[in-house]
């Protein structure tokens, strides 16, 4: 194999992982781990790359699963399934050595429930969302438990308990946020899932009426953040300040870029914005744990 083939072979393979979309989720796995332990043990290394290989394993099955559809969009039909890059064969075996790899990571951390809620999270993405997507146009509620599941592995994998009300917030309001990032992103695509043959929300509501369905949702996840100093769970009240802050200027943000002007004139602003808010806040989090080493010395 020469170097352009495994340079095309290993594009193939991030793309069939969707790995734009698995390193975010490895990231959240790595704000719970660490928020439950402060450290960087192997444990650490084991936890976050079991989370990426298997979320790399769940979109190489979705995207197995979608396949048909996939070649129906302009958005999916360059993928490495539709496009005929890879065989349905090879990306099988693909999807079956991400998720047997990261679950073996995650079983190392020595947490049976780490790899249990791991293999759940899979098994709802690939069995229970993605053939709802085909069904009805509310598949994104049962689809946003996926996003609030990676931070409980990093959690439990670290020692944590699972009913410790900090991982709770922290997972609710990953929660709430797949809401409002999965109806802007439908805005700009509802035509391309309509010709998929895909149920979707727009048939029911207008644009318009989605835009404040979604700026619920936005208003929820800012509520959510002010929580997070409120409940006891910071340990910096000038990082607490910061958050709040940030919390506020998104929401009024998005208050401009929803209700100021045509929303799809500013969609991409305000998808970026959206995005961006929620690794402000993972990022927050994250810098808060970090100083308690610094605060409590």
């Amino acid at each position: 194999m020469n170097k352009r083939s495994l340079q095309d072979w290993l594009t193939t393979l991030f793309q069939l992982g969707k790995i734009k979309i698995s390193i975010p989720v490895a990231l959240t796995g790595f704000l719970g781990y660490y928020r439950a332990s402060g450290d960087f043990s192997e444990v650490f290394f084991y936890t976050i790359f079991g989370i990426l290989f298997m979320a790399m394993g769940s979109s190489t099955f979705n995207q197995i699963q979608e396949r048909r559809t996939d070649m129906l969009m302009q958005r999916t039909e360059g993928r490495p399934l539709p496009s005929g890059r890879i065989s349905l064969k090879a990306a099988i075996i693909v999807g079956i050595a991400f998720s047997i790899a990261g679950l073996f990571l995650l079983l190392l951390t020595g947490s049976l429930l780490a790899a249990s809620i791991g293999i759940f999270t899979l098994s709802w993405y690939n069995l229970v969302y993605t053939p709802l997507k085909k069904i009805t146009p509310f598949a994104v509620f049962p689809g946003a438990v996926i996003g609030a599941l990676p931070p409980l592995i990093g959690w439990t994998a670290a020692g944590g308990s699972i009913t410790d009300y900090e991982i709770i917030l922290i997972s609710l309001f990953l929660f709430i946020g797949q809401m409002p990032h999965y109806w802007l992103l439908l805005m700009k695509v509802s035509d391309q899932f309509k010709q998929a043959g895909l149920p979707v929300i727009t048939d029911l509501f207008s644009k318009t009426q989605l835009r404040n369905i979604s700026f619920i949702w936005i208003f929820a996840a800012a509520i959510a953040v002010t929580i997070f100093p409120v409940s006891g769970i910071m340990h910096s009240s000038v990082v607490s300040f910061v958050m709040i802050a940030g919390a506020l200027f998104f929401l009024f943000r998005m208050y401009l870029l929803s209700f100021r002007g045509e929303i799809m004139v500013k969609w991409k602003q305000a998808f970026v914005t959206e995005n961006l808010f929620y690794l402000f806040i993972i990022l927050i989090l994250i810098v808060d744990k970090f100083l308690e080493g610094y605060l409590y010395m």
